[in-house]
């Protein structure tokens, strides 16, 4: 089925009482994406307290804000988690006391040249197919594309991507991100998916990366699932940082997906003043298991230009760690990790809860247990190396 495109130009809403009379399912979703907030001013009439920054915070990352999103904001507290992640502040022309770059994943190094793959595993391959979102998170990991007019992903890029992935046999498991695929039409990721699909039968997994989901949850339609569907996307994965992004509309929506028959993961990230609360993070992580959305990856947010004050430290990570195992329901509970700067990979970071020591005789070794309340037990045969006898006939 062709997508229905309204032509009609998109009004922005620019008062309190034109946002809340605002209902997102009474338009295309293209509508209200042109219809988003790209200057904190043109936040004025929306919401109290907008920080006027300098304009060249938008020299370096843009703003844009979805109308839907615009309606989970606190209107008078700026420490709102929402707006916390979207609205510009002056932290970002503030220089780190450490290292913070554009590419600090290294991404670039491991792309193909004259693609758009960055193949860092083996067997799998990341395919950034758009340098453009929903909305723009202030900690983006990929500012170096992302709004950056240099950063598009042009066409004959796809294709070369595509031919890479066709003739690479090894490559079983393919991840679409970007920016986020889902802004592109349902037409032309059917092109995209189709091709992957009938000409690298040999990938057996095929996923998407999306944010648009969750900012923007009218994107996904009976026609979107139609296409995921008819290519088996076993996987689409979706960026929650709060609890206040799980709306009624959102659970309605994934609900599509899910009869699609798409796994759906959650994706975190840990960002100071935002969720790096454990009893937030327990009811955020909670709520996304009780709607079908296993929990997967919390990162730590990366050392980007403009993003350090949203860093929390290693040791508060390992805490809310602590602070989620075995006080709620074990699937619900994510691994966290550090995406290692200069392309180390994903690395997990998991509190010590069982420790081999050495026995004080030096005979072999022991095995100390440690559980979530605390109590202790040891375990000494977990230290020993057993070689059973042979058996005499």
């Amino acid at each position: 089925m062709l997508q229905r495109v309204d032509f009609n130009p998109a009004k922005k809403l620019l008062t309190r009482a034109e946002l809340d009379a605002y209902d997102p399912q009474s338009e295309s979703w293209q509508k209200q994406f042109a219809r988003r907030y790209t200057h904190h001013s043109e936040l004025d009439g929306v919401l109290n307290h907008i920080e006027n920054v300098n304009e060249t915070v938008y020299k370096k990352f843009a703003i844009a804000i979805t109308p839907y999103m615009a309606q989970l904001m606190d209107r008078d507290d700026p420490n709102c988690p929402i707006r916390l992640q979207y609205l510009p502040t002056f932290h970002e022309e503030t220089k780190a006391g450490f290292a913070t770059m554009l590419d600090q994943l290294g991404e670039e190094g491991d792309t193909i040249p004259g693609t758009s793959i960055v193949h860092r595993y083996p067997r799998r391959v990341l395919f950034l197919v758009s340098n453009t979102c929903a909305t723009l998170c202030r900690f983006c990991t990929r500012k170096r594309m992302v709004s950056q007019p240099s950063g598009s992903v042009h066409k004959d890029e796809i294709e070369a991507s595509i031919d890479y992935i066709a003739n690479n046999k090894n490559i079983d498991d393919v991840l679409l991100s970007g920016g986020d695929p889902l802004t592109f039409t349902d037409e032309r990721l059917d092109e995209i998916l189709g091709q992957i699909r009938t000409r690298a039968p040999h990938v057996r997994f095929l996923r998407i990366g999306s944010r648009m989901v969750v900012q923007m949850p009218t994107r996904v339609t009976p026609e979107l699932c139609a296409v995921l569907e008819k290519h088996c996307v076993q996987m689409v994965n979706i960026h929650i940082n709060h609890p206040k992004e799980i709306t009624p509309l959102l659970r309605q929506r994934i609900k599509l997906l899910q009869k699609a028959g798409i796994m759906m993961g959650l994706q975190t990230v840990c960002l100071k003043g935002v969720n790096d609360n454990v009893e937030v993070m327990r009811e955020l992580f909670m709520q996304s298991i009780e709607m079908g959305v296993r929990p997967y990856y919390v990162y730590s947010t990366d050392m980007v230009e403009g993003a350090h004050h949203f860093i929390v430290p290693h040791r508060r990570m390992l805490e809310l760690y602590e602070g989620l195992r075995g006080w709620i329901s074990g699937p619900a509970v994510p691994t966290f990790i550090v995406d290692g700067m200069g392309g180390l990979g994903k690395l997990p970071i998991i509190p010590s809860y069982v420790r081999e020591e050495a026995l004080p005789d030096g005979s072999g070794t022991t095995v100390k247990c440690r559980n979530y309340a605390g109590k202790t037990v040891e375990m000494p045969g977990l230290g020993q190396d057993f070689h059973l006898p042979s058996r005499t006939l």
